[in-house]
Parts: C-alpha cells; sequence; structure tokens
C-alpha cells in the first residue's frame, strides 16, 4: 500500500527538487515551471510551451452523462461539452479551439478559475476548495443539428469529506506528472434547448480530472473511471491508468473510493482487442478486478505534421469487484463511466 503523505506548500521546492508521490490534498502551489524539463538548462518561456494543462469534468445521472474540457496545449486550446442521454444512447457535442487569452487554466484548485470563450461558446470553471467546491458555468449557443446549452453545477469537492487522488509521478528523474482526481456529490441546473435537468446532490456524481505536466513529444495512456452508488448507498468510484511512467507499481494514480474513503493501487493492465468491444482491467495486487462494456465513443484523430493524436474515449458500464483494507469484497454492477485510449505527438 503506497503512503499518503501530507502536502507540502509546494510542488516543487526552491532547489528545483520535486516532491514525488502520493498526497493527502492538492498542492496550492503546483510549480511546474520551477522544475527542471531536461538535464540542461532551457529558458522557462520553452517550459511553459511545452507544459500541457487541463481540468475536466464528467457528471454521471441517472439519466444522462455530461463531459467537458478545458484544456491548453499552449500553441492551442481546446474544449468541448457533449452530452449522452443514457437511455436512448444518443449523443450531440459542441466543440471548439482557441489561444491566446480566451483560454486560461487553473494555476491551483483553490481560489481560481479556468475559463473558455470562443463566439458562440463560453465554458468556466470555478474552484474554490477552500470553500468546499468548484461551480461550473455553461453557456453555448445552438449550432446545427445541436441543441444550445446552458448550466450552473456545484461540484462539492469537501476535502474533510471525500479524499482525493493527489499524484506526482516521475516521467524521467526530473520531468513531472501531477494530476488531482475525485469523485464527489454535485447538484445544480442543465438547460439542453428548452429541456430543463435537475441534478439531484444524492444521485449525482461529478468525476474531477485536474492535470499539469510536462509531456514527452510522444505520449501514450488508457484510463478507466467510473463512479456509482451501492445497494448500501455509499459511493463507488474508481481511477485507473497506464501510461509512460516506467515504475508504475508505485508512481501510477490507481486508486479505488468507498463512500469517500481513497484505498491507492498497485499497476492497472488492460486487455482489450478494439476499444468498442468488452475491455478486462486488472490492478497486479488483484484487489479491482473488472469489466467495461462500451456503449458509445467520443473519437478524434489529428495529423497535422509534427502533431499527431488519436484519441478514443468509450463510455459505457461497468461490473467487477472490489477488496477493501479489512478483506471485504464490495461488488458493482452496471456502474457508468469512461475510457480512453490516447497515442498523441505534441
Amino acid at each position: 500500500m503506497r503512503n499518503v503523505q501530507i502536502s507540502p506548500s509546494r510542488m516543487v521546492e526552491e532547489n528545483g527538487s520535486i516532491n514525488f508521490g502520493a498526497y493527502r490534498t492538492p498542492f496550492r502551489n503546483a510549480n511546474l515551471l520551477d522544475a527542471p524539463l531536461y538535464a540542461f538548462p532551457v529558458p522557462r518561456f520553452w517550459k511553459r510551451f511545452r507544459l500541457k494543462e487541463w481540468q475536466h469534468f464528467g457528471i454521471i445521472t441517472p439519466a444522462y452523462y455530461f463531459g467537458m474540457v478545458i484544456f491548453d496545449a499552449k500553441f492551442s486550446g481546446a474544449s468541448f461539452f457533449y452530452a449522452y442521454e443514457r437511455m436512448k444512447n444518443t449523443r450531440f457535442e459542441h466543440s471548439r479551439q482557441t489561444h491566446g487569452k480566451s483560454i486560461h487554466v487553473a494555476e491551483q484548485p483553490y481560489s481560481d478559475a479556468c475559463r473558455f470563450d470562443a463566439k458562440g461558446y463560453r465554458l468556466r470553471f470555478e474552484n474554490r476548495l477552500d470553500q468546499g467546491f468548484h461551480r461550473i458555468f455553461i453557456d453555448i449557443e445552438e449550432s446545427k443539428n445541436r441543441p444550445s446549452v446552458q448550466g450552473e453545477i456545484m461540484v462539492h469537492e469537501d476535502l474533510n469529506v471525500f479524499e482525493p487522488l493527489v499524484q506526482v509521478s516521475p516521467i524521467t528523474p526530473a520531468r513531472p506528472f501531477y494530476t488531482h482526481k475525485a469523485a464527489v456529490p454535485t447538484s445544480g441546473r442543465i438547460r439542453l434547448g428548452s429541456r430543463e435537468i435537475v441534478l439531484e446532490r444524492n444521485a449525482c456524481i461529478a468525476l474531477i480530472d485536474e492535470q499539469k505536466t510536462y509531456y514527452p513529444y510522444f505520449a501514450f495512456w488508457k484510463w478507466a473511471t467510473a463512479a456509482g452508488y451501492g445497494d448500501d448507498g455509499k459511493l463507488l468510484a474508481f481511477n485507473l491508468c497506464r501510461n509512460m511512467i516506467a515504475d508504475d507499481e508505485d508512481y501510477n494514480e490507481n486508486c479505488f473510493w468507498l463512500d469517500g474513503k481513497i484505498s491507492c493501487l498497485k499497476a492497472a493492465r488492460f486487455e482489450y482487442d478494439d476499444v468498442m468491444k468488452p475491455w478486462k482491467i486488472k490492478t497486479t495486487d488483484g484487489i479491482l478486478d473488472l469489466s467495461f462494456v462500451p456503449l458509445g465513443e467520443r473519437a478524434q484523430k489529428i495529423n497535422a505534421g509534427i502533431i499527431r493524436s488519436d484519441f478514443h474515449q468509450p463510455f459505457g458500464l461497468y461490473g467487477g469487484a472490489f477488496r477493501d483494507d479489512r478483506g471485504v469484497n464490495h461488488s458493482m454492477k452496471d456502474i457508468f463511466g469512461l475510457a480512453e485510449d490516447h497515442v498523441t505527438r505534441y
């Protein structure tokens, strides 16, 4: 079992050393730009250019899934919002690209905001972790056969109740990978065209994904996450990933949440022949054993010279079992979630 440490105020110390490991709370100063990028010094503007950062929310309701992101790759910024109606198995999406002052990703989640402003498309994530919440504002105009979207959502990440995943892992000994993830209750309202959906706090869950990383030019990851309520009413959720981290037995972002309490896991292994066919996912410690049946997919391919991305995000239902720290098995059936298979070059 990995040791979860008390978070220092800085991710990178003044002498340039990096605080690798698992931590109890997000960093108040996630100062990756103070970390070395290579074995030799480079200008700060180049380190900023190589830094990739985003904040993503997945909102799971009994009838819908809403996925949204603000992503700053530095040479450009991207955002999407999509709505999946679970019973009808239908989906629509709005997406935009922009650059410069039209996009900002929060430096830290306690008192900063992400924003994305484009014509007919405005998305804002207001982070207020000191007050125990994030607030999402959505204002997207109707486009072709896609309805307008307006909404205000509260994501209740109370650090006194819900233990987040906060991980700093070494891509190389001097290149950090940082992520903060959580599964917490959410409430609010979303309007899709003339239809209003009310998010009830005791029935709806938000999956949070904050990331800041010096990605290498070539990168890949396989990812799985889901959340739902068990028969006893407890919130069950997990996050699993396999990526460029060489020592993924101990430096990984794999965990299970049971009623807000986190259990860190060993390395995750993914098996599937095709992203839209059933997956098998296990952790090497034998604690988590899952199956995943995709119902739909968000996919995107980019091949623009030196920039390449092959992105697949199927969504569907998970089943399986998790063994907690007391040796008690918890079964999961038809828990909604996502998976990803992403190969990128940027």
